[in-house]
């Protein structure tokens, strides 16, 4: 397959695409954030040639500009007076907003990479409120029920079946008895929650602006792909982490927390992609 491919660049714009975000979101701003901008820019680049049309759907318009800008500078008021944390909402509001003010650059590839985060993003921001936001406010734990029966039973039959003593505390929590006795709690980036938005989210929106490009069959092809992958890796990442923690301990495992997911993730899925998507 030619690695110019549409289909694998995209793939492999998303795995930059999470690395980035999983380095940002889980690893702080020191070494793991340059290590996130630098994903973030490769990712950038391999967008870039993923033209779209030419054209952008989204016309160029001052009052996106200041909308762009009113939404980043609100956010980051709130959070600041707040004194809270910048975390995954304010993450893509954020994004959004820069891509609202891309739009009105006189750069057809700036605008158009700012067309495509336009839609990223708030295809995200309508995913992360319908089913996280809302159903928490609600008082609903869906997603920890998907988290424990899709990926942390399976995990724990299998590190069970490999004579590691755990007891489970609760649907998202667990103890391992191991060289030391460690506290696991499995969130929603343990299970992929985040990576599947952010995959469902980025597919979608390239389809929205590269309609020329990739027939329907094609978008699902490379959604499931990749959502495999994604359910793969944060179940291996699991296992992974939990044995290390058994055998070498709390320091030792959390060397590998932030990055393991995103290398499995990558190590998974673009073998797949380059043969499956041929």
């Amino acid at each position: 397959m030619n690695l110019k491919n549409p289909s694998f660049l995209l793939v492999l714009f998303i795995t930059f695409l999470i690395a980035s975000y999983v380095e940002l979101t889980f690893g702080g701003f020191g070494s793991s954030g340059y290590l996130a901008l630098v994903f973030f820019i490769i990712a950038l680049i391999i967008l870039a040639k993923l033209k779209g049309t030419g054209e952008t759907r989204l016309k160029p318009s001052k009052k996106l500009s200041l909308l762009g800008g009113f939404i980043i500078i609100a956010d980051i008021i709130y959070n600041v007076r707040a004194g809270s944390d910048f975390q995954t909402l304010d993450t893509m509001l954020i994004f959004l907003g820069i891509s609202l003010i891309s739009l009105n650059i006189k750069n057809s590839s700036i605008s158009n990479m700012g067309e495509f985060g336009a839609y990223f993003s708030s295809i995200f921001l309508l995913l992360f409120i319908s089913v996280y936001a809302m159903p928490s406010r609600l008082g609903s734990n869906i997603y920890d029920d998907y988290g424990y029966y899709a990926t942390t039973l399976p995990a724990l039959f299998i590190l069970r079946s490999m004579d590691i003593s755990l007891h489970m505390d609760s649907l998202v929590t667990f103890h391992v008895y191991g060289i030391e006795d460690i506290y696991y709690k499995i969130d929603l980036g343990c299970f992929g929650f985040y990576s599947m938005i952010l995959i469902i989210s980025t597919v979608f929106a390239y389809r929205l602006t590269s309609p020329r490009k990739n027939h329907s069959h094609s978008i699902i092809k490379i959604t499931v792909v990749l959502i495999i992958a994604s359910y793969l890796a944060n179940l291996f990442r699991i296992i992974s982490l939990v044995s290390i923690g058994y055998y070498y301990g709390l320091e030792t495992m959390q060397i590998f927390h932030t990055f393991l997911g995103w290398a499995l993730f990558a190590a998974i899925v673009l073998p797949i992609a380059y043969f499956y998507l041929r």
